[in-house]
């Protein structure tokens, strides 16, 4: 972690379930915990987010479970619920009873989940880039490959030898598109973390039923009672904006959307006044 971003920084792990989740706490002021996407770690959210919104809140940043330094709970940590729980859990141990929670991408889906199980918890939920409904079609062959028993080991073993450093950035180039990869943030992730073979084999089995509990909670959605906030950009080419975020907004009662024009998936970097915004309006709420 980057003292010279994130100075004084709390930095350590709580058990539950059996497992450590590991988090990073700055700031003072209304509490507010981050939860990351897929295929990375709480570094995606203190490269930048983090630090500027400590400035006026207590900021939490969650490796999820089985990401990062987070260990797999020994209940299970598959399911969206199941990690809303843990989440909670964990943010109860760090003395933090209810919170705005804000949530990229796979995390939003992890949020959305626990404003849905745990509403009293919530004082607000903000959705970045988040998938809300179920589509056609599952994840790809090597998700298919990492999450299978049979094929995970070996798969998962291979694979971070046939990255090179060059087909991680264009990685990276395509998540961020049509915004540019942020200078330093390859090196800030730290990528053998995403590409340790028991990260890889977790991200896939989460992955894998991602499809199927988005549809399950669609019906639920109308009965949605916290402040929710969402943010999506009209250019995400990995979450559409017309699939995701435009349906979810006509479900939740006094939902408020923010289409950012031009924007792509990685909206915390390309747009963090408006996240800022929308932070202070969930605030003002709750």
């Amino acid at each position: 972690m980057r003292d010279e971003i994130l100075p004084g920084a709390e930095d350590g792990s709580v058990t539950v379930d059996g497992a450590p989740i590991h988090y990073l706490r700055a700031g003072a002021g209304p509490a507010v915990v981050l939860i990351h996407g897929a295929s990375s770690n709480l570094a995606d959210m203190s490269f930048d987010l983090l630090p500027r919104l400590a400035r006026n809140h207590t900021v939490v940043a969650f490796d999820r479970p089985g990401h990062g330094r987070s260990g797999w709970p020994t209940r299970g940590g598959e399911q969206l619920a199941q990690q809303a729980r843990i989440l909670r859990a964990a943010l109860s141990e760090l003395g933090i009873d209810r919170a705005i929670v804000v949530g990229h991408s796979y995390g939003g889906a992890v949020a959305l989940a626990w404003a849905l199980e745990f509403p009293e918890s919530v004082a607000g939920l903000l959705l970045l880039g988040a998938p809300s409904q179920g589509w056609e079609g599952g994840m790809g062959l090597a998700n298919d490959l990492l999450a299978h028993p049979l094929t995970a080991p070996y798969f998962a073993w291979a694979l971070p030898m046939m990255m090179s450093r060059l087909s991680l950035a264009r990685l990276t180039d395509e998540l961020f598109a049509p915004q540019s990869t942020p200078r330093g943030l390859i090196d800030h992730i730290d990528p053998r973390r995403i590409f340790a073979p028991e990260t890889l084999r977790a991200n896939a089995v989460q992955l894998q039923t991602l499809r199927r509990q988005l549809l399950a909670m669609v019906p639920r959605y109308p009965g949605l009672r916290v402040p929710v906030e969402i943010l999506h950009g009209t250019e995400d080419t990995l979450v559409p904006f017309g699939f995701h975020a435009e349906p979810l907004a006509a479900m939740v009662p006094g939902a408020r959307l923010t289409p950012l024009p031009g924007v792509g998936h990685m909206v915390h970097y390309a747009a963090p006044a408006e996240v800022e915004a929308a932070l202070a309006r969930l605030a003002r709420a709750g």
